[in-house]
């Protein structure tokens, strides 16, 4: 279920149907990656992993039974593709509502629409498609815009027609309503019966039958490494390009103006979108104070071996004291995993909370999750705002590419949204791009609608990185980062500078790692692919013995940390594989959690994701 071609490759494999060398050890080290996912790492993808809830307060409980609830949905690419061939017959279509993409824009007489990834497909503005985009501005049936076009530009044919409306759905100028809104949790809800019928279940979430309960202790340690690292932030006022982007904002419309979000963002008429917004990486950042200090900090570890430091007040102030005073987040999430041998530890208080992540706002991490348990989701409309009185709306949008379809699909939990990019009814708390204005207040910007002057800070629930704009909407990173642009911005611990060293010390404060140590082993420092395994193996643990790793660490991919015991050759061939297959020759390894850490949960692997609200 999870990766439908490897299962086809493996039994080609075992069938003897698929002998080549190269296809058979890719087969192998993409089996032995899923075995050790299997047992290792806690992130939820088809039957891998699931989820529960936690429960705070009283002691430790743990208990899982054997009656999980999987919920299927359709594979997002073999979905897409159905509706693609739906949308390309113009009989199939007749009775099917289309709208123009909320996400297009018209400049130098030509109209553009993002495409998939981070591109952007762009078409000339003819008579045709601004009859289009005029007529379908709100949705309208198929068959009616074909009659208003026929209307329009008689001399051209029934096919010519169809074919016009055929090619600006495929390049998502237009959007059907076969394409359900992000808030519809199961996309083929939408799906005419005949074509319902053809979909396939393809993608899976468990919910677990467990019980797991903690007492308050652990929320206590959650809510103190928050704090921390909210204090350690390294914009604790909001990024620079936030910070010049409200500076030219009050420059060109003064403090207290309120302005047409689509005229802001008009890179012509107003200021386009904030530095970065437009590229898949951010531009480097100038050496500070709080570069100099960690550099400080992680040299001193390396000098006298120590692969922790543990941060005193002293040192935090410091660092706190390179920057303007953090402003509080109203909220976020901190992913996290406990680290203890027994429930009766955690009761003790003999444990560690390893901090994975934190997200920019309650709901990033768990909003994908929200079907899973209905009344959930209805707790984040008590969350506080930035602005006292703003009012919070959800943001709703389909991501810039469609394997990722489910992961910003999200059940409504409030009461009002804003759809970006979708085929959506106009209705009651249905907001879009041009119902919203911008505006700033003593050099802080936001948002509000435009007929009430209501002030809005939207909730977007998904775990979606915005930095990377080739999955999501440019647009949609503005309106769920403006509201927020001056407060702290809390992630996983920025080493800054130091990032680049060989090696980076774990950073503890009381009873939480607030970063695991890491090293960078390169590629060059290894022998090449002509090398044997022994040969390369013999060279690897050596610089193991130089550099003090630890034989069981885990192997950062993106986001995902793959668990490895480097005495194992399997997995010495998936470092390897990993190393020869990056395009800067670099793999980043963390140290791995002590072997009894999930011992309190019967040696499952787990995260908790905690939502936390400020106090002040």
């Amino acid at each position: 279920m999870a990766s439908p071609d490897l299962a086809r490759h493996v039994q080609a494999v075992l069938g003897g149907r698929s002998m080549k060398p190269r296809r058979v050890r890719r087969a192998a080290l993409a089996t032995a990656r899923y075995a050790i996912r299997y047992t290792r790492r806690s992130t939820p993808f088809g039957l891998f992993a699931g989820v529960t809830l936690v429960e705070l307060g009283g002691g430790a409980e743990v208990r899982f039974g054997d009656q999980h609830q999987a919920v299927t949905r359709p594979d997002p690419v073999a979905l897409d593709a159905l509706i693609t061939e739906w949308e390309a017959d113009g009989q199939l279509m007749a009775d099917v509502e289309v709208c123009v993409n909320t996400l297009a824009r018209l400049q130098n007489g030509r109209v553009y629409i993002p495409s998939e990834g981070a591109s952007e497909f762009s078409l000339a503005l003819t008579p045709a498609i601004m009859l289009v985009l005029d007529a379908a501005r709100s949705p309208i049936r198929y068959s009616e815009l074909c009659g208003k076009l026929a209307a329009e530009f008689p001399s051209t044919s029934g096919h010519q027609r169809a074919g016009l409306l055929a090619e600006l759905l495929r390049v998502r100028l237009l959007r059907s309503s076969l394409r359900a809104p992000a808030t519809v949790v199961n996309p083929a809800d939408a799906l005419p019966p005949t074509l319902r019928a053809a979909t396939r279940a393809g993608a899976a979430d468990l919910r677990l039958d467990a019980t797991v309960r903690l007492p308050e202790a652990v929320l206590t340690e959650a809510e103190t490494a928050a704090t921390v690292l909210t204090r350690l932030a390294t914009h604790p006022g909001g990024t620079p390009a936030w910070r010049r982007y409200a500076d030219r904002f009050t420059d060109l419309y003064g403090d207290g103006a309120e302005v047409p979000l689509t005229l802001v963002i008009d890179p012509d008429k107003g200021l386009g979108l904030p530095e970065g917004f437009g590229q898949l990486a951010e531009s480097p950042r100038p050496m500070t104070l709080r570069d100099r200090l960690l550099l400080e900090i992680a040299g001193t570890a390396a000098v006298e071996g120590n692969r922790s430091v543990a941060l005193a007040e002293e040192m935090i102030e410091r660092l706190e004291a390179t920057g303007q005073p953090a402003v509080i987040p109203p909220h976020i999430e901190l992913c996290a995993q406990l680290q203890a041998a027994s429930t009766q530890a955690v009761d003790r208080g003999d444990f560690r909370l390893r901090v994975v992540t934190v997200s920019r706002a309650a709901g990033s991490m768990t909003g994908r999750f929200w079907h899973l348990f209905p009344h959930t989701g209805a707790a984040y409309a008590s969350l506080p705002t930035v602005e006292p009185g703003a009012e919070l709306a959800q943001l709703s949008f389909h991501p810039a590419r469609v394997h990722a379809d489910l992961l910003t699909r999200a059940p409504q939990v409030l009461p009002r949204l804003v759809s970006v990019g979708e085929f959506r009814h106009p209705g009651k708390g249905v907001l879009v791009p041009s119902d919203l204005v911008v505006g700033v207040r003593d050099g802080r910007l936001y948002l509000a609608e435009a007929a009430t002057g209501k002030r809005l800070e939207l909730l977007a629930p998904t775990a979606l990185n915005f930095v990377w704009n080739n999955y999501t909407p440019p647009l949609v990173r503005f309106l769920a980062e403006i509201s927020r642009a001056h407060t702290a911005q809390v992630t996983w611990f920025d080493w800054g500078a130091a990032w680049i060293l060989p090696f980076l010390p774990a950073l503890t404060y009381r009873r939480s790692i607030l970063t695991a140590a890491r090293w960078m082993v390169r590629a060059r420092d290894l022998p090449g692919r002509a090398a044997s395994l022994d040969e390369w193996a013999s060279r690897l643990h050596a610089w193991m013995s130089r550099f003090r790793v630890p034989e069981r660490v885990l192997l950062a991919e993106d986001d995902q940390h793959l668990p490895l015991d480097l005495r194992e050759d399997m997995h010495l061939d998936l470092l390897r594989a990993r190393l020869d297959a990056s395009r800067t020759g670099v793999a980043v390894l963390h140290d791995a959690p002590p072997p009894d850490a999930d011992g309190w949960i019967g040696g499952r692997a787990h995260s908790l994701v905690i939502p936390l609200k400020a106090r002040s």
